[in-house]
């Protein structure tokens, strides 16, 4: 593996090139793991930094290798399939919320081009849970696929832009590494407010989407009176992509229903979303100026009440719709509708509350 990014920096600067290398080998064991990195050369020249980094790497993991959005492609299935694991709708729904054109109907129709992004108005409330889910739980959440549902955009448009929400870790923070297969974290939902434990379960699950062998989150910044923006704060160096992510949520919709069973049951299924804008800072190729990224995304949750066929386990499902950003040079061709629909199914054990 040769590195040769500090070329342009090493004409200039004289005394760092043993710092450099070394971030750079702690960069690439923490987050090429499958890698061992048995030696470091570096070559120097009248003071200067000549640029050829040799890194020597052997892998236990047989190859081929494939990169994130190769991943992605080969996951891909059909809409249907990914909208399948949504709201069941049917005309023995009770509730009055139902039968209302809100957000229950919108996931019942199993379209994803119906996951428009919303237009930012009023600042959304903190988002309130209803009794059956509250308390503590063990999370666990499994990559279903995904689709590309644009009629305006090529495949091949969309899975060459590097910059869709998705297609590297930690562009989309709550789910930073999305091809993941699956994924075990622990939720809090306080069981007297019904509000969640946004810290916690943030941080919980970028730490175990990025791997859990070691804290990649250093901090996440939430103040309940203003429940719309988090900071997630990066213990340095742990991860290639992040820094720092700012979230600031524009839009918040939930409905929460009651499903009549073959059985003639009844259980309560809740339905929300969350639409987001993400900035992720991060390390960049030019010296002493700051990465920014931006993306557009929304978070479409399904849970269903824990019933005893199901060993009392609360089950849904995520669909996370992303959407082009403003300054995309192919916004103006799919501006409102996402380029790209990922589904998550989980499950959920009660532990406490």
């Amino acid at each position: 593996l040769y590195c040769a990014c500090v070329e342009q920096w090493a004409m200039n600067k004289r005394n760092f090139s043993l710092l450099f290398v070394t971030l750079v080998a702690i960069d690439y064991k923490k987050h090429f793991s499958p890698y061992v990195v048995h030696a470091l050369q570096v070559e120097t020249k009248s003071n200067f930094v000549k640029p050829i980094f040799k890194l020597e790497v052997e892998s236990d993991v047989e190859g081929p290798f494939i990169n994130r959005r190769d991943a992605l492609k080969s996951a891909q299935v059909s809409a249907a399939s990914i909208l399948a694991s949504t709201l069941v709708w049917n005309s023995s729904t009770k509730s009055a919320e139902a039968q209302s054109s809100g957000l229950a109907e919108k996931l019942s129709k199993r379209d994803a081009s119906e996951l428009k992004n919303s237009v930012f108005n009023i600042p959304p409330s903190a988002q309130k849970y209803p009794q059956f889910m509250r308390g503590t739980w063990d999370v666990s959440i499994k990559f279903n696929g995904y689709v590309f549902p644009s009629k305006t955009i090529s495949k091949a448009d969309i899975t060459s832009n590097v910059s869709i929400p998705g297609f590297q870790k930690c562009s989309i923070a709550q789910i930073a590494d999305v091809g993941r297969e699956r994924t075990n974290y622990k939720m809090i939902i306080e069981a007297k407010t019904g509000l969640e434990d946004r810290s916690h379960n943030i941080r919980e699950s970028v730490d175990a989407h990025l791997g859990g062998a070691y804290k990649a989150v250093e901090n996440v910044s939430y103040d309940l009176s203003n429940p719309n923006r988090i900071t997630i704060d990066f213990v340095r160096y742990q991860t290639r992509n992040a820094e720092r992510i700012e979230l600031f949520c524009n839009a918040r919709e939930s409905e929460l229903i009651t499903q009549q069973r073959s059985d003639a049951s009844q259980r309560e299924v809740f339905v929300c979303s969350e639409y987001i804008r993400q900035v992720t800072l991060g390390l960049s190729t030019e010296f002493g100026v700051a990465r920014q990224a931006g993306g557009n995304y929304a978070h479409f949750w399904t849970w269903r009440e824990p019933i005893p066929e199901s060993d009392m386990k609360m089950t849904g499902n995520l669909l996370t719709a992303v959407y082009l950003d403003p300054q995309d040079a192919l916004f103006f061709k799919e501006p409102a509708k996402p380029v790209a629909v990922y589904s998550h199914d989980i499950v959920a054990s009660k532990t406490t509350g």
